[in-house]
């Protein structure tokens, strides 16, 4: 299904935020090449954000948490935001929607699941990596968010004390954490925890 225009004078007005012109460029030459009827517009981190229907943004690997960054992001715009980044770990999916994210696409996905993400979002609904509406991820084990970020840094090796500092909480609520993880998931040991983990995407 290609993304929805305006009208044949008014095609659908993508913006992709605070990213380099080459992913700009890629962006819009991805939704060309899908068919979608849309324009893409380069939106700066300063300076007055211009009105679009979606916008792409990609919160990981900056300078401030996923969380504060995105959510800065979100109260720049009326347009629903839709994460557009490498990383699609089920953490991180929960953390964006949690932090007021529209959608999530990685940025390996087809030209048509671009376009089809980018359309479902336009249209007022939430989507996941594999372009269904966010329901009860599969194999999540009714993890919180928190319990499945500490569970992701397991995956990553990050000792308790590792994890304490990444997290800027104590090392007893890691423990806490883990020890609530482990429950879930059913697992004894943290090699088996990351295996749970590795398994399901973490």
């Amino acid at each position: 299904m290609n993304a929805p225009s305006r009208g044949s004078d008014h095609p659908l007005a993508v913006g992709v935020y605070d990213e380099p012109e080459l992913i700009v460029t890629g962006v819009g030459a991805m939704l060309a090449r899908s068919g979608a009827s849309v324009e893409v517009v380069k939106v700066t981190a300063d300076g007055e954000p211009p009105a679009v229907d979606v916008l792409l943004c990609d919160p990981i690997g900056r300078t401030m948490q996923l969380e504060e960054y995105l959510t800065r992001v979100v109260h720049r715009t009326t347009a629903p935001v839709l994460v557009f980044t490498w990383t699609s770990s089920p953490s991180n999916l929960r953390r964006s929607l949690a932090a007021g994210a529209r959608g999530f696409v990685s940025k390996s996905a087809s030209a048509q699941d671009l376009a089809d993400a980018v359309a479902a979002v336009s249209r007022g609904e939430t989507v996941a990596p594999t372009g269904g509406r966010i329901g009860a991820q599969p194999g999540m084990a009714d993890l919180s968010a928190r319990e499945a970020e500490v569970l992701e840094l397991i995956c990553r090796g990050l000792s308790n004390l590792e994890i304490a500092d990444r997290l800027f909480v104590s090392v007893n609520s890691v423990k806490t954490y883990v020890r609530q993880i482990y429950q879930k998931i059913g697992v004894a040991r943290r090699s088996q925890a990351v295996a749970w983990g590795l398994a399901h995407g973490f």
